[in-house]
């Protein structure tokens, strides 16, 4: 739960009755009001200690943290919900829909998906429906896989970087690091190797595990480091795994505001499917149940625009 007014007020100075004025407000309670509402900043008040401002803005961040992928006006922004269910007020920020490439598939193939990516939008109801993002998958060609990366980040599209050889991941981070793209996957076995890296040139971050439990170290430890942009992926096998980890991190997040869990979600219906039916399937499965972006390997006007429908 956020802070209530009432509760900020006991932390500032006086408990709240030294009514100094100098935060722009006539009384502490006025201030308190408006941190409460998110108008204002935790810097505003010249009196609070810097342990007390940091903890009222731990408070006071959302309980799922805002994670924003790429730059200038394509850039996409995942997080900081605040409901389990749409009618209890909105879902804000809709579920991202990537692209899957490899550096293994020919040339056509590439070039037809970046087209896709391009071209396949819809109107409807005074909305332009389309998909967002590029994930870009090392498949065992580094050249070519560099390559890749460069070529499609011309096109301006946010980005996730997929590559397990971590010393590849970062060569491609800084090719295209003024794009902001998101590294994945962070494991808990290349996390201690990764981290001078992350830290040098901060990006968005995609953290890699086999169950929900494994994910609460990891985000604690970035966490100590400075380094707060993660997406989550606890590595569902099957749609009853999804839905079950998928709804015990937003519940986690959100209920118990247990912030190791709270963080959007990375899912990859691509490498669960068997056919693209099934994966079409399990991405609508992620597009009710709290995925921030779905991964896809390929998709026809067919099966995107009712996912698309259904997100709107």
């Amino acid at each position: 739960m956020a802070l209530k007014a009432s509760d900020i007020q006991k932390k500032l100075p006086d408990g709240g009755k030294k009514n100094c004025k100098e935060c722009g407000f006539p009384t502490c309670f006025a201030f308190a009001m408006k941190l409460a509402s998110g108008a204002v900043s935790v810097q505003k008040c010249p009196y609070l200690p810097p342990e007390i401002k940091t903890e009222l803005e731990e408070g006071l961040a959302p309980p799922i943290r805002l994670v924003t992928i790429g730059t200038g006006e394509n850039a996409f922004s995942i997080g900081e919900e605040e409901v389990i269910y749409r009618h209890e007020k909105t879902f804000y920020r809709p579920s991202g829909i990537a692209l899957f490439i490899s550096d293994n598939e020919d040339e056509g193939t590439i070039s037809a998906k970046i087209e896709k990516l391009k071209k396949f939008q819809f109107d409807r109801v005074g909305q332009k429906l389309r998909a967002n993002l590029f994930a870009l998958q090392y498949g065992g060609n580094a050249e070519k896989y560099l390559n890749l990366v460069k070529r499609v980040a011309a096109e301006g599209y946010p980005i996730l970087l997929i590559c397990e050889d971590i010393d590849l991941l970062f060569k491609a981070r800084d090719l295209i690091a003024d794009k902001n793209p998101l590294l994945y996957p962070i494991t808990k076995d290349n996390l201690e190797a990764a981290l001078p890296k992350l830290k040098a040139k901060p990006a968005p971050i995609g953290v890699k595990t086999s169950s929900i439990e494994e994910i609460i170290p990891i985000t604690q430890r970035l966490k100590e480091e400075g380094l707060q942009d993660i997406a989550i992926d606890p590595s569902p096998k099957t749609l009853k795994d999804m839905i079950r980890d998928y709804t015990l991190i937003r519940r986690a997040a959100l209920k118990k505001t247990f912030r190791p869990l709270g963080y959007p979600i990375l899912s990859f219906p691509c490498g669960i499917a068997e056919n693209k039916m099934e994966e079409a399937m399990l991405a609508s499965a992620g597009v009710i149940k709290y995925a921030g972006i779905i991964v896809l390997s390929d998709f026809e006007k067919e099966i995107l625009y009712p996912l698309l429908v259904l997100r709107q």
